[in-house]
């Protein structure tokens, strides 16, 4: 029971604090005092520091528009170089137009064409001992004539040849018989025949090397290992795509069974021959030899006259 008065407070008794709280003091113990900003903002004249720092930047720009780097000087003067020498050339293109406005044609030097022909000339007459060593599975139904026909082109060429005769044939087997054979010429081909029932022409150039097929990829390939009869050397580009062409169509023309497109061939063929007497430029050559053989084993009956004259010049030189 407490008695309360109002001008004064009367206690019958003193009760215990439920929680004693300490005395809170302002503690003046301090790790680091910082800088009162707010207290020194007054003091020190900053505006006499503003100024003298714009003065500076300023003193620094002054002179460096009076003398600049050296780097600036080069750069400067290389930029007049170029624009010296493009001033140059403005005015010799100029003069150039000029020329061609009143020039009606341009006739090339005939120096330089005697120079292309020249080396051509030097290719095809490098001379280089080669010997080939080749294995040929040939059908008897389709005896490669190119065979007779090559040594009687390529003049320094020899072509040793042998037959053999596989299990799989029965009955005769064509006789090729390689002649005249010179022991002074410097390449020679050594041609193992063996004649077996293949659907397709193939030769391979060792035991472990993998076949090719096609009478006609064999004469390109020997006319790529002996430099002296390279077409591809020899000829300009669009006359060696004719001869590739031609050779392309003679092993279409030996696989085709419908007579009615082995016609378009040959129409395509007597084309490109038209009065010329071999497709070559002046002498036969291995285009000659291989459509003269593929018309041999295939037999084609109303040959166009022009071919069939051509055909009979072939019989007197490659037989």
């Amino acid at each position: 029971m407490r008695l309360i008065e109002r001008s004064g407070e009367t206690k019958m008794y003193s009760m215990k604090p439920i929680i004693s709280l300490p005395i809170m003091t302002r503690s003046t113990n301090r790790i680091y005092e910082m800088k009162n900003i707010h207290g020194e903002c007054g003091k020190g004249n900053h505006t006499e520091t503003g100024i003298k720092i714009v003065a500076d930047v300023t003193e620094q720009v002054i002179k460096l528009l009076k003398n600049p780097l050296s780097e600036y000087a080069l750069l400067e003067a290389t930029q007049e170089k170029i624009l010296a020498q493009l001033a140059e050339l403005k005015k010799q293109v100029s003069s150039l137009c000029n020329f061609l406005k009143h020039t009606d044609h341009v006739k090339m030097p005939a120096e330089n064409s005697e120079k292309k022909s020249n080396l051509l000339s030097n290719v095809c007459h490098k001379s280089e001992s080669i010997t080939v060593n080749l294995i040929i599975n040939a059908n008897p139904k389709k005896p490669p004539y190119s065979i007779l026909a090559l040594p009687k082109v390529w003049n320094d060429t020899n072509i040793k040849l042998q037959t053999y005769i596989h299990s799989s044939v029965i009955g005769d087997v064509p006789e090729l018989y390689v002649c005249d054979i010179n022991p002074t010429k410097p390449n020679v081909i050594n041609l193992s025949l063996i004649w077996k029932e293949v659907e397709e022409f193939e030769f391979v150039s060792g035991l472990y090397n993998y076949s090719l097929f096609g009478e006609v990829n064999l004469l390109r390939y020997l006319s790529r290992l002996f430099h002296t009869h390279n077409f591809e050397n020899c000829l300009d580009p669009v006359q060696a795509n004719v001869f590739d062409t031609i050779l392309d169509y003679c092993y279409c023309l030996q696989i085709e069974k419908s007579s009615k497109k082995q016609q378009i061939i040959l129409q395509y063929i007597t084309k490109t021959l038209g009065t010329n007497e071999w497709f070559g430029i002046n002498k036969p050559n291995i285009i000659d030899i291989a459509v003269w053989s593929v018309i041999k084993q295939i037999s084609v009956q109303n040959l166009p006259s022009s071919l069939k004259k051509w055909i009979n010049a072939c019989e007197k030189i490659f037989k």
